[in-house]
């Protein structure tokens, strides 16, 4: 239920509050205004404020330190000295996408709160988003929902208005560490569709102009495929001569000696391609059923690796999650390994697939069977871009001797076999540090330490790294020129 409250009157002034409706599905809440509307509704798309609001959430969440920054000079929000927060400045979050089936959602959902404020309710009854996104073809795992408005006598520029919702949104979602609880910071979601219309409201008695704007965002149910193969290919490139990718390999080959597979770097998931991988995946093939090969000439600083490793099941809609990666999984196997049999070179186990997108779609062949198609996209990284770590964490989890406190200014990280210094950070008020290495910490698995050190240079503490195991640190590769 979506109940509306009378604030009283007031010039350009956004108005939200957050209400969970459902598991994983968050809704950002209109209007604290009594929506009665004077005679009939004229509402007006406007597409200059969702571009707008687009554009903004799309700097937040490939930069969420430097618009944080931007926005709210004047203010220090807890969650900014946190570990979560510095971990989402570090990472990024995927890009949205915007997505048919979202918009067609944010379209209705807000001609259905117009209705019914036209109407003279005052509480709206509207079913959960998971049930109105699946009405529309989009079955989620989890979803987050913005429903929020600005009121103004005199006219605001839509670029404008978007801009001061967009601030009052990201306010809010800066109030809680509960990433279920947001939209535009949470990693997790990644399709959106939004409606914004122009209309006007009835405030105390007083009629004013008002944007009216729905932002639906959600994650589809076949990404947690995607995401589960991804860390399972990782984790086979790592120790890829066990498993069953020997046994395929010797089956094709006719060799039955065992197969010696040395391990090969993980790959990082490149936001880039996944929307390449996106355009090429959806579910259109070449006339020999093949997946059709990139064409875009820049991929984020990443050279393809062609052709395209594809695989694909049919699909009975009683399979479970499990057994659906596992069949997948499997199908992506016998690929790779015929690519080895057949000479046409490697591309899951390429030692030069240093970043790479995984995309799982739905495919309808000719007599009606449903598929399940996956398609890994690796790329090698062109000659003017190399990997690197970032590490990011908190000196707040370690147990520092109490004569330490307050004194703790930079942490280095340290090679435990050579000594050697790998990097450095210094460590905000709040204990928190993000450092960049030159060149990519795993694998191997080698052994660092990270070393604390006090204003004046002297050790006070060190602390063994498990990296991949210790949840109080959190190890990212990333590219950079």
């Amino acid at each position: 239920m979506i109940r509306l409250h009378d604030v009283g009157p007031f010039t350009a002034q956004p108005l939200m509050a957050h209400r969970k409706i459902a598991h994983f599905a968050v809704i950002a809440i209109l209007i604290p205004l009594v929506m009665g509307l004077a005679g009939r509704v004229h509402a007006g798309s406007v597409p200059q404020l969702e571009a707008r609001f687009l554009e903004l959430t799309q700097a937040l969440r490939a930069q969420p330190a430097q618009v944080l920054a931007k926005l709210f000079p004047e203010t220090s929000f807890p969650l900014q000295s946190t570990p979560l927060f510095q971990t989402l400045a570090v990472l990024g979050m995927p890009r949205f996408v915007v997505h048919e089936a979202l918009t067609r959602t944010a379209e209705n959902t807000l001609n259905t709160l117009l209705e019914k404020a036209q109407a003279g309710e005052v509480s709206f009854d509207i079913p959960p988003l998971a049930v109105r996104l699946a009405d529309h073809g989009y079955p989620s795992v989890e979803t987050g929902e913005i429903i929020a408005a600005l009121t103004f006598r005199n006219f605001v520029q839509p670029e404008v208005a978007a801009e001061a919702i967009f601030r009052d949104v990201l306010s809010k979602e800066l109030s809680t560490l509960d990433l279920r609880q947001k939209v535009l910071l949470n990693p997790h979601v990644r399709d959106i569709g939004l409606s914004c219309r122009a209309t006007k409201l009835t405030v105390n008695g007083v009629v004013q102009n008002a944007y009216v704007l729905v932002v639906e965002s959600a994650s589809h149910v076949l990404h947690s495929v995607e995401l589960h193969l991804f860390k399972e290919l990782n984790r086979w490139r790592q120790s890829p001569g066990t498993g069953l990718f020997p046994v395929l390999l010797s089956t094709l080959t006719g060799n039955s000696a065992p197969v010696d597979l040395e391990p090969v770097p993980v790959v990082v998931w490149d936001p880039k391609l996944y929307e390449q991988a996106r355009v090429l995946g959806m579910g259109a093939l070449l006339p020999d059923g093949t997946v059709p090969e990139p064409t875009e000439p820049e991929l984020s600083a990443w050279a393809p690796i062609l052709p395209v490793l594809h695989a694909s099941i049919p699909l009975d809609v009683s399979m479970g999650l499990d057994h659906v990666v596992a069949a997948l999984w499997q199908a992506l196997l016998i690929e790779e390994a015929r690519r080895w049999a057949t000479e046409v070179g490697p591309c899951a186990l390429s030692s030069t697939a240093l970043g790479g997108a995984l995309h799982v779609f739905l495919r309808t062949g000719e007599d009606g069977t449903l598929f399940l198609d996956a398609a890994f996209y690796a790329a090698a990284p062109t000659h003017t871009w190399r990997l690197g770590s970032r590490l990011a964490g908190s000196v707040s989890t370690i147990e520092l001797p109490e004569q330490a406190f307050g004194k703790v200014q930079e942490v280095r990280l340290v090679s435990v076999a050579t000594q050697a210094l790998k990097a450095s950070a210094l460590v905000d008020l709040s204990g928190g540090f993000s450092l960049l290495t030159p060149e990519p910490l795993y694998p191997p698995f080698s052994p660092y330490e990270l070393v604390i050190v006090d204003g004046a240079g002297r050790e006070v503490l060190k602390h063994p790294l498990p990296l991949g195991l210790d949840g109080g640190f959190v190890e990212v590769v990333t590219g950079h020129d």
